[in-house]
């Protein structure tokens, strides 16, 4: 976990996702498809939103990173068929693959990579994290660009679950 605290550490400018961020990422989340609640393997993941509120600290992502990624999972949303179902932790994956994905569009070379972000979650491995994201990628038919307008226009139609914009 070095990478991840040290980036939240040495950055004098970091500040924390603010709760109604995280809190409105757990209930998109939870909303996106519905997945089974007991796994078929024995894997052990922490509760959603204690998963989301671990992955942003240790990470020190910021708040537009946690937007983007959020505009990823709400296009990923509208492709899916409305009677989509997922396994045990799909939710997980397609949240820690969304800030991945956001970090790398927006920050390029300084952005998080594969390797730290599967230390950073402590229950994947680098392989997983790759397949994740390559299946991420293909599911939003590799379509990351977002534009300020974009953003804008999500900050609105969401002002009040946000309540922080």
């Amino acid at each position: 976990m070095a990478y991840s605290i040290a980036r939240a550490q040495h950055n004098p400018n970091y500040k924390a996702l603010p709760h109604t961020l995280i809190n409105f990422t757990a209930e998109s989340m939870c909303s996106l498809l519905n997945c089974k609640n007991r796994p078929l393997v024995h894997i052990s993941l922490p509760e959603l939103l204690l998963f989301i509120e671990r992955l942003t600290e240790r990470s020190g992502i910021n708040t537009i990173t946690g937007v983007v990624a959020l505009i990823y999972v709400y296009r990923l949303k509208a492709r899916l068929p409305a009677r989509a179902q997922g396994e045990y932790g799909t939710s997980h994956r397609i949240f820690l693959s969304s800030l991945l994905v956001a970090s790398k569009y927006l920050y390029g070379e300084e952005s998080l990579n594969n390797r730290a972000m599967a230390e950073i979650s402590g229950v994947f491995t680098t392989a997983q994290v790759n397949l994740m994201e390559k299946e991420f990628l293909g599911l939003l038919d590799y379509q990351v660009w977002v534009n300020d307008e974009e953003i804008r226009d999500f900050l609105e139609e969401h002002k009040a679950e946000l309540c922080f914009f």
